[in-house]
């Protein structure tokens, strides 16, 4: 029996394929999902999709690969990997980090939905009607309801360069050689004015900072403007909030006039670039390095 799939029957059919205690039909007639209902009348009953405790690991590992924190994937991975208390221990370390926890829930819902949609399209060649498209995902940035951002305050440079220092170690790390020590000089040799609105903050719900951009003009000339520093807790990145900063910061210079806005912030990973290119910044130059030790020159 064809019937309209509803956010309410998607609701439904995802809590029955996660109940565990019983094997659910979908009741075509009453748009409901039943516990041991018939099998025998194949136009009115169907079987819901197949879920298991190895479907919710699948699930799981998947949300891990596509994390973009790095300090939570791995934390992730490594409790999917312990063999024993997966769920609890997973559960344990979202619930030390309410902003995946928030990550976790919406993809857990996206891909849930995705799997009853392609169900009832199959429900539908079976019905010879042309299948339904894709739900429209959701596009609200997380950000938007687990941070803050406001212009600095002068206290607020002690935090900054907290989080400078650790910047820094871990360019350290990043880069070969002195080339470290240039990236650190270029990095000091940019003050950032605390206490300004051409420094933005974010923090948290409870008031913890994690993070800051910060830009000036060039001098004499009242068109063109340059990020300086992009820097967010390495706890804290991958949720959208080096994106949301630069973008509060692109706004504020516009509102100001200023038709350029450039990104030299020496110290920012490769994997933030195409959120810089989406945000609307193109490459107009690049530093390319040699080494001397590598190429016959000593």
């Amino acid at each position: 029996m064809e019937f309209e799939l509803t956010p309410e029957i998607v609701d439904e059919i995802i809590f029955s394929m996660e109940d565990q205690t019983g094997r659910f039909l979908f009741d075509s007639a009453e748009l409901r999902c039943a516990s041991g209902a018939p099998a025998a009348d194949e136009d009115r009953y169907y079987a819901i999709p197949a879920w298991d405790s190895v479907s919710g690991y699948r699930l799981r590992e998947r949300f891990a690969a596509q994390l973009r924190n790095p300090i939570a994937r791995e934390e992730i991975r490594d409790a999917l990997a312990a063999g024993h208390g997966v769920f609890r221990a997973f559960k344990d370390i979202l619930k030390a980090r309410p902003e995946v926890e928030r990550l976790w829930f919406q993809f857990k819902t996206r891909e849930m939905r995705s799997i009853v949609h392609e169900w009832y399209n199959a429900l539908r060649d079976y019905w010879g009607l042309e299948r339904i498209g894709p739900e429209p995902e959701e596009t609200a940035e997380i950000v938007a309801s687990d941070f803050s951002f406001r212009a600095s305050r002068v206290e607020d440079r002690a935090e900054g360069e907290i989080l400078d220092a650790a910047i820094l170690s871990e360019v350290e790390g990043d880069y070969p050689g002195g080339l470290a020590r240039a990236v650190e000089f270029a990095w000091l040799a940019l003050p950032s004015r605390w206490g300004e609105d051409s420094v933005i903050v974010a923090e948290t719900a409870e008031g913890d900072f994690v993070g800051y951009v910060a830009a000036e003009p060039y001098p004499g000339d009242t068109r063109l403007a340059r990020v300086t520093r992009l820097s967010v807790v390495s706890s804290f990145r991958g949720l959208g909030i080096g994106k949301e900063l630069v973008a509060r910061s692109r706004a504020s210079w516009a509102a100001r006039g200023y038709r350029w806005l450039l990104f030299e912030s020496p110290a920012v990973p490769d994997a933030f670039i195409p959120a810089l290119r989406r945000a609307g910044f193109t490459e107009r130059g690049r530093l390319l390095a040699l080494d001397l030790a590598e190429t016959g020159y000593h």
